[in-house]
């Protein structure tokens, strides 16, 4: 009776210690799988040709761009993306969304310096959003006071001091309403700036927005993209159209569609370009290889390197008619994802949804069948 007893009593010891082991393993484990889905967000800054968070450590994030329908002027568009697509761009293993933003989602010509509450309203949702899903967003101007740049119009921006004036205060808006939020990756100040006469016009303006933010923000990165054009001539020069600031915590961004011919074949806003045959992918007599977008790329971090400063590719992607049977689209995009994770470098594709570019086709609202499968399944193959 005693051996049985003891027995007994063992036993229920045995079990007791393993359930405890068994329920302190399901709580880490949750802990885990909870610090995963939603990580703590941290502050970024450069460090020499480096980002890195707070705590010095390097960072490479892979992300897309939320083009709000920049394209049809829509002041604020609710119907291109939802709370979730944020989980969508999660499901792709991507933590990184570059977030367009027109001028006039914020500020009304007839009223300028009023701020619209609407407008702040859709910032703060969407940083809501992306914080839920562990995605930080950065903050792009893509349609300044003075219009669309990136086809060498918009001139009124550099020829207008008041709207210049306009930009600088609606910056200093969003530093001081983002100044603490570090769900807020970074400020990309203008994209694709066109000047009418130097990149010195650029060169000016960006310094005078990174001296107006600093006065309240010192936590962010600022984001400064070369020129685009000059004079309606997509030239580079030595520096690749790449201007200097002075200031802190500066990151510089490029974009990048080499080859052009290939990229934009078929694109219908350009004359030169909407009938134009522009070959497969890959083709080595063409000069469509993977070592081509590696001199390409390569030849912008060796100006980092050179001048000792970050840089972030804001700017990747095909037009639609590239992914059509035997064009190769999808050949291009391995071959350009081998080369940004070769050398581990923070990108966004270009674009989450729109009919032109898109991951998502289509304009209007989102329709979340009329998707580019393929592209989406190699996104969660490498990503993932």
């Amino acid at each position: 009776m005693t051996l049985a007893k003891n027995l007994r009593s063992a036993l229920r010891h045995m079990l007791f210690f393993s359930l405890s082991i068994a329920c302190a393993n399901s709580l880490m484990a949750a802990e885990k799988v909870a610090t995963e889905e939603v990580p703590a967000f941290v502050f970024h800054k450069a460090q020499g040709t480096d980002i890195v968070r707070s705590d010095g450590v390097p960072v490479f994030y892979r992300g897309i761009s939320f083009g709000n329908s920049v394209w049809s002027d829509e002041r604020i568009p609710r119907l291109h993306h939802g709370q979730k697509d944020y989980v969508r761009v999660k499901d792709m293993g991507m933590n990184l969304v570059r977030f367009y933003i027109n001028y006039r989602t914020l500020e009304n010509d007839e009223n300028p310096y009023h701020y619209l509450d609407d407008g702040w309203q859709w910032l703060d949702t969407n940083i809501q959003w992306a914080k839920e899903n562990g995605v930080y967003l950065i903050l792009n101007m893509h349609v300044p006071q003075g219009g669309f740049q990136s086809q060498g119009t918009g001139w009124s921006l550099w020829r207008e001091i008041e709207l210049q004036n306009r930009l600088v205060q609606l910056w200093l808006a969003i530093a001081k309403r983002y100044k603490d939020e570090p769900v807020v990756f970074g400020y990309d100040l203008v994209n694709e700036p066109g000047v009418p006469d130097s990149k010195q016009q650029w060169q000016k303006l960006a310094q005078r927005l990174v001296n107006e933010i600093r006065k309240v923000d010192i936590k962010h990165p600022i984001i400064i993209e070369r020129v685009n054009s000059v004079n309606k001539k997509w030239d580079q020069d030595k520096e690749l159209n790449f201007v200097k600031v002075e200031g802190d915590n500066i990151i510089y961004t490029f974009h990048s569609y080499d080859p052009f011919f290939y990229t934009h074949q078929g694109v219908p806003w350009l004359d030169y370009m909407k009938n134009k045959e522009g070959g497969s992918w890959p083709d080595a007599k063409l000069g469509y290889t993977r070592n081509i977008l590696e001199k390409s790329i390569d030849a912008y971090l060796a100006w980092g390197k050179k001048n000792n400063v970050p840089l972030y590719f804001g700017e990747w992607g095909l037009y639609k008619a590239n992914y059509d049977e035997g064009k190769g689209g999808l050949n291009y995009i391995r071959d350009m994802m081998a080369v940004i994770e070769k050398r581990r470098i923070t990108n966004t594709f270009h674009v989450y949804h729109e009919e032109s570019f898109g991951l998502y086709l289509g304009d209007g609202e989102l329709d979340p069948e009329n998707v580019n499968q393929p592209l989406l399944d190699i996104f969660k193959e490498k990503y993932k």
